[in-house]
This record gives C-alpha cells, sequence and structure tokens, in this order.
C-alpha cells in the first residue's frame, strides 16, 4: 500500500544519509606516514542533509507528526449499522488501515461502534466518544438530521470530524467523503429505462429509508424516470440492502404482479434475492439492476451465456479507510479538500469477468484493498 511504501523510502533516506556523512580514507605512505584524507562537504550541502534528516523524522506514512501527541492519535469509526455485508468489509478494511498506521506509531489507539440502525444509540455513541477526547471520528450516520446537533458538539471539542457515506445535513464538519448516490441512481434508472424500451412495470427496491444515500438513490431514479411517463413503479420497497428483507418483499410482490418488465435494484444483496426469488417461482428473469456484490456478480457471471444483463454501480468499500486517511491530512496540516464525491464507476458486461471472483464467497463486495489472506480468510471457499 502507498503508506506502506513511503515508509520504506523514508528508510530508504535515511540509510543513503547515513552512507554519506564522515566519509573518511586512510593512505599510509612508503614510509610509513599515515595521512587522513577526508571529503568535505560544503555548509550548504550539510544544511540541506540536516534539513532532509529532520523532515524523515518528523514524518510517517507521508503524514508530519511535528506536532503529534505521544503515542500517536486517537480515533474512531462511528458505523451505524453492520447490517449488510457491504457495511461488514467497509469496516474491516477501516480496520486493516487503522492497524497499519497502529504499528506504524501514527495511531494510539482506534475505536469502532456500532449502533445498530439505532438513531439514538449512534447519538449517545458519538457522545461517549467526544467525552473520551478522541482525536478524530469517521462518522457515517444513520440520520441526516438527528446527528446534526452532536456532530456540532464534537466540532465545538475540537475533534476532527469526517462525515462519509451517509452524510449530515450540515457544513460544520471537517470534511466530508460521499459517493454521488442521486447519480448512482440516475445511472440505474437510465439503463433499466433503455433496457426495457422506455415503458413498462418496474420494481425499486432502496436501501434504509430515511438514511441520505438510500434517499439519494432513489430521487435519482425519480429525476430519471420523470422523462419515462410510459413507465409505472409499481412498488417501491425500502430493504435495508439486506437478502432476505429484498426477499420476502419481491416474493410478496411477484404474487401480486405477473406483468413486472424490470426491477430496479440499488444494492447487491437485494438484487441476488430478485434473481432467487424468480428462480423459484418459475419465472424468466427480467432485467435486474445491481452492485458490485460478489454474490450478484457470480450470478450475472453464469448467467450471461443465457442473456441475463446488468449494470453495477460501484459504492467504495474503502470509504471508511480513505475517511480516515482524509482526518490524518487534517489533523496533520496536509492539503485536503471539505467536499470530496466519489465518481460513480460501474461493472458491465465487458468488464464483469475482471471484477468477479468466483473463489470467494456471496458477501465479497468488488473491488477491496484487503490483503488476500484476509480476503482468504473472511470469504475463502476452500
Amino acid at each position: 500500500m502507498k503508506k506502506i511504501a513511503a515508509l520504506f523510502v523514508s528508510i530508504a533516506l535515511v540509510v543513503s544519509l547515513a552512507g554519506c556523512k564522515g566519509n573518511t580514507a586512510t593512505d599510509t605512505t612508503g614510509a610509513g606516514e599515515t595521512t587522513q584524507k577526508t571529503e568535505t562537504k560544503t555548509s550548504e550541502e550539510k544544511k540541506e542533509e540536516t534539513q532532509m534528516e529532520e523532515t524523515i523524522e518528523k514524518t510517517i506514512a507521508g503524514f508530519d507528526v511535528s506536532h503529534m501527541p505521544e503515542g500517536g492519535y486517537t480515533v474512531a469509526l462511528c458505523n451505524f449499522s453492520l447490517g449488510n455485508t457491504w457495511r461488514v468489509q467497509m469496516v474491516e478494511t477501516f480496520r486493516q488501515v487503522a492497524e497499519e498506521y497502529k504499528e506504524l506509531g501514527l495511531i494510539k489507539e482506534y475505536y469502532i461502534t456500532n449502533s445498530d440502525g439505532d438513531t439514538a444509540q449512534q447519538i449517545s455513541d458519538m457522545e461517549d466518544l467526544i467525552t473520551m477526547g478522541v482525536d478524530i471520528i469517521c462518522l457515517t450516520a444513520a440520520s441526516p438530521t438527528a446527528l446534526v446537533p452532536v456532530v456540532d458538539e464534537a466540532m465545538e471539542e475540537g475533534i476532527t470530524l469526517i462525515s462519509f457515506d451517509a452524510g449530515v445535513d450540515t457544513d460544520n464538519v471537517t470534511a466530508s467523503l460521499v459517493l454521488d448516490n442521486t447519480e448512482f441512481g440516475r445511472v440505474d434508472a437510465r439503463w433499466l429505462a433503455d433496457k426495457i424500451g422506455g415503458k413498462g412495470k418496474v420494481v425499486v427496491l432502496a436501501g434504509q429509508a430515511g438514511s441520505k444515500n438510500a434517499e439519494q438513490r432513489v430521487n435519482g431514479v425519480n429525476e430519471v424516470f420523470a422523462e419515462y411517463p410510459d413507465i409505472e413503479v409499481a412498488a417501491l420497497s425500502y430493504c435495508d440492502y439486506d437478502y432476505a428483507t429484498a426477499k420476502a418483499a419481491i416474493e410478496s410482490i411477484i404474487s401480486v404482479y405477473n406483468d413486472i418488465d424490470g426491477i430496479l435494484s440499488l444494492g447487491g444483496a437485494m438484487s441476488r434475492a430478485c434473481v432467487d426469488a424468480y428462480e423459484a417461482a418459475g419465472l424468466e428473469l427480467v432485467p435486474i439492476t445491481g452492485e458490485a456484490n460478489n454474490g450478484f456478480l457470480k450470478m450475472w457471471n453464469e448467467r450471461q451465456s443465457e442473456g441475463f444483463t446488468s449494470v453495477c454501480p460501484i459504492s467504495p468499500n474503502t470509504s471508511g479507510a480513505q475517511a480516515l486517511d482524509l482526518g490524518l491530512k487534517a489533523i496533520t496540516g496536509g492539503e485536503y479538500k471539505r467536499e470530496n464525491v466519489f465518481e460513480i464507476e460501474t461493472v458491465t458486461d465487458e468488464t464483469l469477468k475482471d471484477v468477479v471472483r468466483t473463489d470467494l464467497s456471496d458477501n465479497y463486495w468488488a473491488p477491496s484493498i484487503l490483503s488476500e489472506e484476509k480476503l482468504q480468510e473472511l470469504y475463502g471457499e476452500d
């Protein structure tokens, strides 16, 4: 990883500098006299070396640690749910990167909280972290509005606060890092509208009702479908991005409607549930949008030769780790942008085989920066 590579560069520079200091050669004359021939350096060269050594000593993994507290920073991930496998992998990725920084001495301690979708509990978690005096909080919020007062409190206490994934409705944060979820919804809606010829009956499956990212995706869908008066949304169901919830929902829907032309699923596990429900009912698959969940990618890969097709916008499961990097840049005085937005990248028929991992379980999300060892530990099927 870049952080480790940066450390290796620093070590290499230290070694090379050590080899340059005080180079002395001894020459013995024929008469037995010994004279010293010393390579001298200009005062400017010595000054540059000293400055470089001081810079290296004050840098860990590319971060200026001149004012770092003894032992490193205390950081936290304040997460609102582990209710779907994407969030589990996001937390594992945060943990891996935090452990790397801890080994380097940049992080003293880190904490990970989970409120199980309970907004009141997440507010309590935030209050606890503030009381503990953590230096950085990476927050993915259960509610875009309810968390605002406690976010304000954290900022008042001088905590570096990075809002990511599911954001909060305030500019009073150190920085934000989000996916363009409105465009995520638009991408799915444009693709499905094209596949069904701009008319027909569709079902929309969304994430957690009330969460900012889920509502933005739905808004993007609505924007596009407003351009297609002949597309009817027969049902909109919030399924928390959860396989079991989505499967129950789609089973209920297809028991009522036998003329669905397409399914716009805004989460990969929900897409997998749709395929299973349709095939269990003996129905021919309709176009189904997805997300880069390996279970759905494998389904798509297996059925691609039969004509099944999809599109899968990617929601980076690295966002928690990237929020941590952003927090460390901010607290160490590095350059950073206050508002950061991931551009939408997609898995298509042409790129599917480059992304799907047939050797890993359905719970894996692509792509990933987790080590191969960790991927096999978490998702290996051997």
